[in-house]
């Protein structure tokens, strides 16, 4: 395929609504039932042992893509700064981190600095625009929705993909100290929950300020995989989780590379209630077809929603994050999308807009 056409394919894919869409698109590129275009995830055929034994919950899984974004946009403006993230002269903890890259005007002595909780709206908005949360596809009752989380971190080269965003069980983050995830599942924990086929697009470009010179002619490319779920075959007694990597496939059977393609950006990101309106120079982006959520009854921003759910189990997350209802509901512009900032930011909110002016949050007892 032509470097048009291989952008075209991946954003079909990207668009693509339900399992049953991804897998005609891929069937009519003769890929779907090709077991040469298709490796191991984190070149690992027993690997059901890891991806299917984590989270018991949608949700409780999802937290770990978020986390993953947040650790991916500390890392990327560590990286821009040309400060080794496993050096000595990196931040020592998260709130550190935030308050170099993201609170600068704030005195880093200060008992306020790094903190989202006193930011105000405007800022608190316009850094979350870097990690988003898009719900597409059925409603309640209608079906299961698609769940895109995009980010403005570090992204990935083609040829690192497979050592990084589809590896496992390496230890890419863990002397990194200023990041959550440290143990290299690759936010796997979600595959069992998309649909019956555990359909997971990944899509990333290297941050073109960080791509070390020399490392290959595709590395400043996007590159793209679906990630599936093979059941038992053979000798197998379990299934096996893959991912497609049809590049030279036909001299590596199973082992071949990413599909990539040159493209000045792409459109990664919500904007409102449109799914993939904004534009961005590099990232990931990661859709989960068909997820369970198990708790949302209705528009994922209402107080039964997976706003509130989310915000419960990520009490501290280290940056606000933008969370776009995207499914065809009734509402005034404003109403499509808001800030994901944690339980504890919400409840200081609250109490900031509901105690009386002049009482005393902590008395003093004599």
């Amino acid at each position: 395929m032509t470097n048009e056409k291989i952008k075209q394919f991946c954003i079909e894919l990207i668009k693509a609504d339900s399992e049953e869409c991804v897998i005609e698109i891929l069937k009519r590129e003769s890929l779907w039932d090709n077991p040469e275009v298709w490796r191991f995830y984190g070149d690992n055929e027993n690997n059901f042992s890891t991806i299917g034994n984590q989270q018991s919950f949608p949700d409780s899984a999802l937290i770990e893509k978020l986390v993953n974004s947040v650790d991916a946009r500390l890392i990327n403006e560590c990286l821009v700064r040309n400060i080794e993230p496993e050096g000595n002269e990196a931040p020592k903890t998260i709130r550190e981190a935030v308050a170099w890259f993201f609170d600068e005007d704030t005195n880093p002595d200060s008992i306020n600095s790094g903190r989202i909780k006193f930011w105000n709206d405007k800022k608190r908005t316009e850094t979350a625009k870097g990690i988003t949360i898009a719900v597409t596809g059925a409603k309640p009752k209608q079906g299961l929705p698609n769940i895109t989380i995009s980010d403005r971190g570090e992204g990935q080269t083609p040829e690192n993909m497979p050592n990084t965003l589809l590896s496992l069980n390496r230890s890419n983050k863990v002397r990194i100290p200023f990041v959550q995830g440290k143990f290299n599942m690759g936010g796997t924990g979600v595959l069992k929950f998309c649909g019956r086929e555990n359909l997971e697009l990944v899509l990333s470009r290297r941050n073109p300020k960080i791509i070390s010179k020399g490392i290959g002619d595709n590395s400043s490319n996007w590159s793209f995989t679906i990630v599936r779920r093979i059941s038992p075959e053979g000798n197998f007694r379990n299934s096996t989780y893959k991912y497609l990597a049809p590049v030279n496939a036909n001299k590596y059977p199973g082992k071949g590379g990413l599909l990539n393609f040159s493209s000045e950006t792409m459109p990664i990101f919500p904007e409102g209630p449109a799914p993939y309106a904004r534009e961005s120079e590099w990232g990931t982006c990661i859709k989960l077809y068909e997820y369970s959520l198990q708790g949302p009854k209705s528009n994922i921003l209402l107080s039964d929603g997976l706003l509130y759910r989310l915000d419960v189990l990520l009490p501290e997350v280290g940056l606000p994050i933008r969370v776009h209802e995207c499914r065809a509901y009734e509402g005034h512009p404003g109403s499509f999308d808001t800030n994901l900032t944690g339980l504890s930011v919400r409840l200081e909110d609250n109490k900031a807009n509901n105690i009386e002016e002049g009482f005393r949050v902590n008395p003093i007892f004599s």
